[in-house]
């Protein structure tokens, strides 16, 4: 028998749906599910997906009208929100008729994805819901305290609003300790994991045109760590003048300004390339031309660190803090670890690894092919399939 989900993506911008998100849309479509997503203008279903770096839901009509909505800074991104739930909340019978679905589904927790669902399930609509939490807002993290805070107050809500799901997935065992203290029903409660992509990591080769002796994959923000890599860079130059670090990533205008200011403070600016975002077998191939991996997140809010497994199932040597779901998580020494903030002491292994001239790990390449999207796809729609009955 067909299922129909209903995914909730209703502040989708530019008719961007990430592909891990369309990796487990494919999985359910395997399974015989129609899929249909929601973004406030209107409700659309998914054709087969076949390459979800390749796919295209969207007609050029369609795209036009996601693209109205101005969202370049953080302000206006909360008034595109607004206004696409307003949509949403004003046309829930008509977006619910369109396909009498078994089951909304949002592939993430944060406020702007539930708002709708949350509705739905207050006022009485006879649907299940299903939602996943991948990570926790904590209330101190490096950034502007302003903006931390707005974050941590709509997670806040956000939290609320999930008791009301039928079942939640949580990406991480520390996740799920996090609901159940605060009084989650725990039938409720999946775990579930984190996935990365395999396939493409297992065809990625080297790409020679990339000269790269340190690699940061992710978004360019404080609590990633940026500023503890050029500290990091800094020492290591002393040994290696043309040391090469590489970012493979964006952020935000003025963080990214920021950023590139305190490289040039640093006498760095010859030290660090900026790649941009990239994705696919590309960024694979990148990852692979690295002679080695940096991540230093700071985060209280690293749940899993998708980036550096990615790095670590690549067979690149990595450097990383320890924070306490890395432990869990590298048990083997696949990862140098070193104590949150000390720069000097990662430098040193950063340099010992050079000296070796060993650039392979092959602890860490034994990772690769334990953590699939397609095995999460697995565990949520058993789950999904359970509640609808």
């Amino acid at each position: 028998m067909s299922r129909k989900i209903l995914v909730n993506l209703v502040t989708l911008q530019h008719g961007h749906i990430l592909p891990p998100w369309l990796r487990i849309f494919k999985r359910f479509q395997s399974y015989g599910c129609e899929i249909f997503v929601n973004t406030g203008h209107f409700v659309k279903k998914l054709e087969p997906i076949e390459d979800v770096y390749e796919f295209r839901w969207l007609t050029e009509e369609e795209n036009e009208t996601l693209l109205k909505d101005r969202t370049a800074t953080k302000i206006g991104f909360l008034l595109h929100s607004l206004k696409r739930n307003y949509l949403a909340l004003r046309n829930s019978r008509k977006i619910l008729e369109a396909g009498h679905f078994d089951v909304i589904y949002t592939p993430s927790s944060v406020l702007d994805f539930v708002i709708f669902p949350f509705y739905l399930k207050i006022t009485g609509k006879k649907i299940k819901w299903a939602t996943t939490l991948a990570n926790i807002v904590p209330f101190s993290d490096p950034g502007n305290k302003v903006i931390r805070f707005l974050a941590w107050i709509f997670f806040q809500i956000s939290i609320q609003m999930i008791k009301r799901a039928d079942i939640v997935f949580a990406s991480t065992p520390e996740i799920m300790d996090y609901l159940a203290g605060r009084h989650f029903d725990k039938k409720k409660l999946v775990l579930t994991g984190f996935g990365i992509e395999a396939d493409l990591i297992e065809k990625a080769q080297p790409d020679e045109r990339y000269q790269i002796d340190a690699l940061f994959t992710g978004r360019i923000n404080e609590t990633k760590g940026i500023y503890d890599m050029l500290k990091v860079l800094k020492i290591v130059k002393q040994k290696y003048p043309e040391y090469q670090l590489a970012v493979m990533g964006e952020g935000d205008a003025k963080t990214k300004k920021c950023f590139e200011k305190e490289i040039k403070k640093s006498g760095l600016e010859n030290n660090v390339q900026f790649l941009g975002y990239r994705n696919g077998i590309e960024k694979y191939n990148i990852i692979k031309s690295a002679k080695c991996f940096w991540f230093l997140s700071v985060s209280k809010s690293e749940s899993f660190g998708v980036a550096l497994l990615e790095a670590v199932s690549s067979g690149i040597p990595a450097f990383a803090y320890d924070l306490p779901q890395f432990a869990r998580l590298y048990p083997n020494g696949e990862v140098y670890i070193s104590p949150k903030g000390d720069c000097k002491l990662v430098a040193n292994k950063v340099i010992k690894l050079f000296e070796s001239g060993n650039f392979r790990n092959e602890k860490g390449e034994k990772l690769l092919g334990k953590y699939s999207w397609e095995k999460i796809a697995e565990i949520e729609y058993e789950e999904i399939r359970k509640i609808i009955g």
